[in-house]
């Protein structure tokens, strides 16, 4: 986030370039280093007591890595192990039932 105007309601982001993890699942293009590296961040993010929301629309690929700066959702909640990666985001990080249902639901 670069600047935000409460008043009228605007949040100025940066503009990361590269496909979001969502595009790479339903392209076939997943790199399994990027589960790696997000349950890696997952780790950090537990250890504050947090979770961030693990759909692969918020994490952008760029040179073979994602970041935490490549985390593009300003969400994060109290942990529960019911919304972590393994129990949940896990789920659409790959071709599963519940990710193709998404993506016939949305059309994306």
């Amino acid at each position: 986030m670069i600047d935000i105007d409460i008043a009228n309601e605007r949040i100025l982001k940066e503009y990361i370039d590269g496909p979001t993890i969502y595009t790479l699942v339903k392209n076939d293009a997943m790199q399994e280093d990027y589960v790696n590296q997000v349950r890696a961040m997952a780790h950090d993010v537990y250890a504050f007591g947090l979770n961030i929301d693990f759909f692969p629309t918020n994490f952008i690929a760029q040179d073979g890595l994602i970041f935490y700066m490549y985390y593009v959702d300003f969400e994060c909640n109290d942990y529960m192990a019911q919304w972590d990666f393994e129990n949940w985001g896990i789920q659409y990080w790959s071709k599963t039932q519940a990710f193709l249902d998404y993506m016939h639901q949305h059309d994306l």
